[in-house]
């Protein structure tokens, strides 16, 4: 059953004040005035509802506390060729994107990203940037929120940690943070947290407005705490996740908060913030351009699950680095045999015995928080709710971004129509 999308909590504003109340959030509109009219003002309690982010995945820093993730002195320049500039550079198809025709109904790929809330869209091939896309508040050098693609960042920054000696995938969790003990960590190694193998009882359920999930939101200060709940921070929920029947390792489970227990070992282990860490390990090595951020929650613990926000085009970076193994600009900055080790992976047991996780690879895996599709190609994706993903054809060598502010955290039907569109823009190149 599709659940119903949530509508934002209204006031009745004085007409004499506001004579042109809207009686939706208008992205054009949203926190404009001083003040902003009451039905376009943005707020902790609404800013993940219909409407409002398309404003507020642009900007986080107004409404979260976060850290700042410091951004390269040299940026690695992103090669340009566009078709309008040198078309003779590109595929003899010399296919212009914007109207390139995908899917049953043929519609056109421009179309498809004006009506689906997409923030940008920027595309290389063979190293190449050959197509951007923005709307909404979306700019190349705007930092957007990118959600669960932030675990995937995660899993890169635990490969160079891996490679220095600092962690070690087969040593069990309690070894780093032994406060966990009791909980569902018990047992669990670092490899089960990086592929969602721990046998935890959290449920995923991003409507939940009374359950766990809502406790887990308050716990991260992505959520204000209302009127008759506490919460002790992130740390101390992750302490208490209950467990589950089954064995670590059995089955995959999608649950965010392992992610954010990651955060906390990379901190213990490595002796620094998350924020620097990735800094110096992985943005600036990347040659990122715009200073980045990650949200924090009332005690300082990073969320590492879904609260890094970086510009478009430093996704892009990131995301080539990825397709090149590891290295970009000449410089090796993730381990080769990493990246190998999760984009061949072939053991999809844990992954075709999954509860709560994504639907759209059937033939797919999940290691080290990066998606394996299984698709004739064997791309790799990244993905986020509302719409943020990184997808990387490496037989096409093509490496595709999209950020996007969706109404609702999981929308099927779009990230079908994404599927295909991804499918034939690397085709076309």
């Amino acid at each position: 059953m599709t659940p119903e999308p949530m509508t934002p909590e209204r006031t009745t504003p004085d007409p004499d004040q506001y004579p042109d109340k809207v009686s939706e959030p208008d992205h054009a509109r949203l926190m404009r005035g001083a003040p902003p009219h009451p039905d376009a003002q943005v707020t902790l309690a609404n800013w993940r509802e219909p409407g409002f982010g398309r404003w507020s995945f642009s900007h986080i820093r107004q409404l979260l506390p976060t850290a700042p993730i410091a951004a390269a002195e040299h940026p690695y320049v992103l090669p340009e060729n566009r078709p309008e500039n040198r078309p003779e550079n590109l595929s003899e198809n010399r296919i212009d994107l914007a109207t390139l025709a995908f899917g049953p109904s043929r519609r056109s790929l421009d179309d498809f990203l004006a009506g689906s809330n997409t923030d940008a869209l920027m595309v290389m091939r063979d190293g190449k940037l050959v197509f951007d896309w923005f709307g909404g508040f979306g700019r190349a050098d705007r930092p957007h929120i990118a959600f669960s693609v932030s675990k995937s960042l995660a899993g890169l920054l635990v490969g160079i940690l891996v490679e220095a000696g600092v962690l070690d995938p087969d040593q069990q969790l309690t070894h780093y943070l032994p406060e966990i003990a009791g909980s569902a960590y018990e047992g669990a190694s670092l490899r089960h947290l990086l592929d969602m193998t721990v046998a935890s009882g959290f449920v995923e359920d991003y409507l939940d407005t009374t359950g766990v999930f809502m406790a887990y939101r308050r716990a991260s200060a992505w959520n204000p705490v209302e009127e008759g709940h506490s919460t002790e921070g992130l740390r101390a929920f992750l302490a208490k996740l209950p467990a589950s029947d089954g064995n670590h390792g059995h089955r995959h489970h999608y649950c965010s908060p392992h992610t954010d227990l990651l955060g906390w070992v990379i901190e213990r282990a490595a002796g620094g913030p998350v924020a620097d860490l990735l800094s110096s390990h992985l943005f600036r090595p990347a040659g990122t351009r715009t200073d980045a951020y990650i949200t924090l929650e009332t005690f300082g613990a990073p969320r590492l699950a879904g609260g890094i926000c970086l510009a478009p085009a430093d996704l892009l970076r990131l995301a080539e680095m990825v397709r090149c193994e590891g290295a970009l600009g000449g410089r090796q900055i993730v381990p080769a045999g990493w990246i190998a080790d999760f984009s061949r992976h072939p053991d999809s047991t844990a992954w075709q015995r999954q509860t709560g996780g994504s639907r759209l690879f059937d033939r797919g895996t999940y290691r080290s928080k990066w998606y394996r599709t299984g698709f004739d190609d064997d791309e790799i994706c990244a993905i986020g709710i509302h719409g943020q993903w990184i997808w990387i054809n490496p037989a096409r060598a093509v490496t595709i971004i999209r950020m996007a502010s969706h109404d609702l955290p999981i929308d099927t039907e779009t990230d079908a129509e994404l599927l295909a569109a991804f499918q034939a823009i690397a085709t076309a190149l």
